[in-house]
């Protein structure tokens, strides 16, 4: 895979989590009047989709050329 590849599909990804981020603390905290449990627990998306997306801006970090770990 070539880096342009690579920054091109980890810029979609780090999208998406923002998407999914936001959808997910939305719709968490919407107003829920019925006695009835949510389906989907949207605070444990919203909660992934940042730790995912917190790794997926590392990696971009580290493709632009910008060492992040021990060397």
């Amino acid at each position: 895979m070539t880096p342009s590849d690579d920054l091109l599909l980890t810029s979609i990804g780090l999208a998406a989590c923002i998407f999914f981020g936001i959808l997910g603390f939305r719709l968490h905290f919407k107003k829920h009047d019925e006695l009835k449990t949510r389906m989907i627990p949207w605070i444990i998306v919203s909660l992934a989709a940042i730790a995912t997306g917190f790794m997926l801006l590392v990696h971009l970090v580290n493709v632009l050329g910008l060492e992040t770990g021990r060397g």
